[in-house]
């Protein structure tokens, strides 16, 4: 899959709107540009940002700082040049910084916490056991073969509906944040970056934005899925 491109530009039109945050840019505002090629639909797809908004691609550009992104994957492609002015560049780059580390911020505590419940689970003393208590006997019933059947082609199909599930892989649309089942034959990893409702070739009910979120998607949050 080709890799994405990045500008830094300034706003032509202010219509175009922060891909993070939903507002809109305004005309002659500097804007990070992020074009991205789908093959399956053949075509490019542009994400706008303002400076403060965009956090450098944490699984495309795993390691790399945002100076390095600033210095090495930024095309300046805005009415003054603004890269090559060091103190509108070190704003640039303390905007990225900032937006980047919030995410990793974010993603710490989450982990931090289900450390820490893990923990107080393991220090918890073990409940002592309650002594059983002594039941009247029941009598037996007797149990007919067609029941034995129907008990055990329910046992199968709650197995299956529950493997069915879990086993339900995810993509959410980074325009809208509804979430499109994947087929079974679809990996995650086989789509790009920043994904949307458009891109979905495989059910073309739920290709737009306007489609209701598909059974089973609420709720989710798109830090499970990804990052951008």
């Amino acid at each position: 899959m080709p890799p994405s491109t990045h500008k830094i530009e300034n706003a032509k039109s202010g219509r175009s709107k922060c891909k993070r945050c939903k507002e809109i840019i305004a005309k002659g505002e500097l804007r990070i540009v992020t074009e991205a090629y789908s093959e399956t639909r053949d075509m490019d797809f542009v994400s706008n940002y303002h400076t403060q908004c965009f956090k450098v691609p944490p699984r495309a550009m795993a390691g790399v700082s945002p100076e390095e992104f600033v210095d090495e994957h930024l095309e300046d492609c805005s009415n003054d040049d603004v890269l090559s002015d060091p103190e509108t560049l070190a704003e640039i780059i303390a905007d990225i910084t900032l937006a980047t580390n919030a995410t990793k911020k974010k993603a710490t505590k989450k982990k931090s916490k289900a450390e820490t419940n893990e923990e107080e689970e393991d220090c918890r003393p073990a409940k002592k056991a309650k002594k059983a208590k002594k039941k009247a006997p029941v009598k037996s019933e007797e149990v007919t073969e067609d029941d034995d059947d129907t008990s055990d082609d329910s046992e199968k199909g709650d197995s299956s509906s529950a493997s069915s599930a879990s086993e339900q892989q995810w993509v959410g649309c980074d325009s809208c944040g509804k979430w499109r089942k994947l087929p079974a034959s679809m990996s995650p990893d086989t789509l790009p970056d920043e994904w949307y409702c458009n891109m979905n070739t495989w059910d073309t009910c739920f290709a737009t934005c306007e489609a209701a979120e598909e059974e089973g998607g609420e709720g989710r949050s798109l830090l499970e899925e990804k990052v951008e």
